[in-house]
């Protein structure tokens, strides 16, 4: 399924309650609040929670700032920090609805489902066609098998929202669970039809033809999915499998492969392919992926079984022994682990020991007394371990039975609910941060007292972008930036009370993204000092990202846009006048025409920012969107593959994504 940033599900919940009417207590609070919802919008969470800290600490009984706090810590995956904040926000105004919408979301994330249905009841009481409270309660009424209200509230979701696709979805999965799986595909293929971007319909295909043991058409539906959408690596796992089943081993490594560039801390992926490497005998390529597997999961004894396998193989035995020493004491009846252990000691001359363990090996085989007592302490491990001995080849990730280690793991089905728990078009649950690369343009350049140490600064060996900016003299050092850091709470501090020059002030209210006081300001400096570059550069940067946060609770209004963004063009013209072919300027340009829609003006300015500094990776980068929505593939490839080259290394993705 497509994912979309935070950002749309952070404007709905905010929305709301700019309108709620609460009272206003302090004009400084009423500042620190907007700014901090600025930098909510701009994805800084941290400073959003700095600045929410001092709103807190200045009136601790008004709701909002709790609200945009708990806001922000989930943004950071902080659910329990999020449930708090939320909680702290409805005990000080019990009417704000989206509250409880996001702490239900939050609650559900840490596992406390019941608590979450509350909270959505709590959202219906108010707005009973809330679509978010109504799709999030009937997939956690499906999780908790209450068919009853599951039913109740996808009826309700169908009268009121019939086009609404993934309604469909759960439905199906609703059906499924009752076993009416004619009714379960003729719903899963009503949602492909109303979204024929929605790769939980085509999985849900997937997984009754894979049930059903036809896996070229399971594998048909995958394809189908990867279609719409080819960056999610789940999409290639489940694509694996199928392919595993119809001996393509090869097609399923390689699928495996993709899924580990896309998400390289996949650790199913890994293992599944190293089992497939062992199988095709690609030994130090598996042994290479179990070292991965056991260096992120130390407590993954089938990783670590199967490395010390390989370890005696390839002439390794002392790891072997250390592997094998962990895996005995945690299964001390399990016969390969001895015997192989036993090997180990074989290759390092270790006679004796080896005996031992050979010794004790036939006696859990041989001797009926040593065998019925390792059977029950089996037996009592496997029904600890949730074994769930459903087929031969695969094994369910949550089945810890040690003596299915040669088996391909395959995702939990406990999982399959959370999948369902989105929102159309956005996540709902799961990491905000973004898990697959989102298709957009990167940033623009602008000014900064801070930038990562990675960041491209220089537009050649002798000469910075903020000394053609004449911003060499005396005072705190300014670089020209389109990566900017997270900042620490002194920093912060620092620049909350804006004083100095006018152009100090300005750089102080941009370092907390109060972009609206630093257009004021700048115009200001503007008029006393006409021909200082910066200050055009930093006011058109700013006069962009003003105008998109005070758009971010309204409909767009196109023609306000427009004048802003010639206004924004006008500055960095003006930038170039003063200091012809300033790259970053002329890349600044190509962003804004990009987001009007004029991809061949927007090409042309990346093409000359390019002309000036050939290895500026983000202007590589947009061009390569740009001839995207061209339909230039080839060209946008190509772009990307420099891009990717430079350093951006996203753009990778993206020409996956493209394919």
């Amino acid at each position: 399924m497509h994912k979309k940033g935070i950002r749309t599900l952070v404007w709905l919940l905010l929305a709301l309650i700019g309108s709620q009417g609460i009272a206003q207590a302090q004009v400084d609070i009423d500042r620190v609040l907007t700014i901090g919802r600025n930098a909510i919008y701009f994805k800084d969470y941290v400073l959003a929670i700095q600045l929410l800290n001092n709103a807190i600490r200045t009136d601790s009984l008004r709701a909002e700032p709790y609200y945009y706090r708990a806001v922000a810590k989930y943004s950071l995956d902080d659910y329990r920090g999020a449930e708090e904040d939320a909680t702290e926000s409805i005990t000080r105004n019990p009417y704000i609805y989206d509250a409880y919408y996001l702490r239900g979301i939050a609650r559900h994330s840490i596992g406390k489902d019941s608590l979450a249905i509350q909270d959505y009841r709590a959202v219906l009481s108010n707005n009973p066609d809330h679509k978010g409270a109504l799709h999030n309660s009937a997939v956690l009424y499906l999780a908790q098998k209450d068919t009853t209200e599951a039913r109740r509230t996808l009826d309700y979701i169908q009268r009121y929202f019939p086009d609404y696709a993934m309604a469909y979805v759960i439905d199906g999965g609703l059906h499924l669970l009752q076993t009416d799986t004619v009714a379960a595909e003729g719903l899963f293929k009503k949602a492909m039809d109303l979204a024929p971007g929605m790769t939980g319909a085509y999985l849900s295909m997937a997984e009754i033809m894979y049930d059903r043991g036809d896996y070229p058409a399971a594998e048909s539906y995958v394809d189908n999915a990867l279609e719409h959408n080819s960056g999610e690596a789940n999409l290639y796992i489940n694509r694996a499998l199928m392919r595993y089943k119809q001996n393509n081993f090869r097609g399923a490594m390689s699928d495996y492969s993709t899924a580990i560039q896309l998400e390289p801390n996949n650790m199913l992926a890994r293992y599944n392919r190293a089992l497939l490497r062992t199988q095709v005998g690609e030994l130090n390529g598996a042994l290479e992926d179990f070292n991965v597997v056991v260096q992120n999961d130390p407590d993954n004894y089938f990783a670590t079984f199967n490395r010390a396998i390989l370890s005696n193989l390839v002439g390794n035995p002392e790891l072997a022994v250390s592997d094998l020493d962990k895996i005995i004491q945690r299964y001390p009846t399990f016969v390969p682990a001895i015997t192989e252990r036993s090997n180990a000691y074989t290759l390092l001359g270790k006679e004796s020991a080896a005996r031992k363990d050979m010794y004790q090996a036939s006696k859990l085989i041989y001797d009926e007394r040593t065998a019925n007592q390792a059977r029950e302490i089996q037996d009592q491990q496997e029904a600890l371990a949730g074994d769930t001995t459903a087929t031969n080849e695969v094994r369910d990730e949550k089945d810890e039975n040690i003596r299915k280690f040669k088996l391909l793991v395959i995702n939990s089905r406990d999982k399959a609910y959370n999948e369902l728990y989105r929102e159309e078009g956005e996540s709902i649950r799961g990491r905000i941060q973004d898990r697959e690369t989102v298709v957009e343009l990167r940033p623009m350049y602008q000014l900064s007292y801070y930038t990562r140490s990675d960041s491209q600064l220089r537009i050649s060996p002798k000469s910075s972008y903020a000394a053609a900016l004449r911003l060499t003299g005396e005072g705190r050092q300014i670089s020209v930036t389109s990566d900017l850091p997270q900042l620490s709470e002194p920093q912060l501090q620092e620049h909350m009370s804006p004083s100095g020059t006018v152009f100090e002030q300005a750089m102080d209210y941009l370092t907390i993204k109060d972009h609206a006081s630093v257009v004021q300001t700048l115009t200001e400096a503007i008029a006393d000092q006409p021909t200082m570059p910066a200050l055009y550069f930093q006011r058109g940067v700013s006069r962009v990202l003003a105008f998109q946060v005070s758009q971010r609770d309204s409909e767009p209004d196109f023609i306000l846009r427009k004048g802003v963004f010639e206004a924004a063009i006008g500055d960095f013209q003006k930038v170039l006048e003063l200091v012809p072919d300033f790259a970053p300027a002329l890349y600044n340009i190509g962003c804004i025409y990009y987001t009007l829609g004029q991809y061949q003006q927007a090409i042309v300015y990346f093409d000359r920012a390019i002309a000036v500094e050939g290895d500026m990776g983000v202007a590589h980068f947009n061009k390569g969107l740009t001839l995207y929505a061209l339909g230039e593939k080839d060209q946008a490839d190509r772009s990307m593959s420099r891009a990717g080259a430079l350093g951006i290394y996203d753009a990778y993705s993206i020409i996956r994504r493209m394919q």
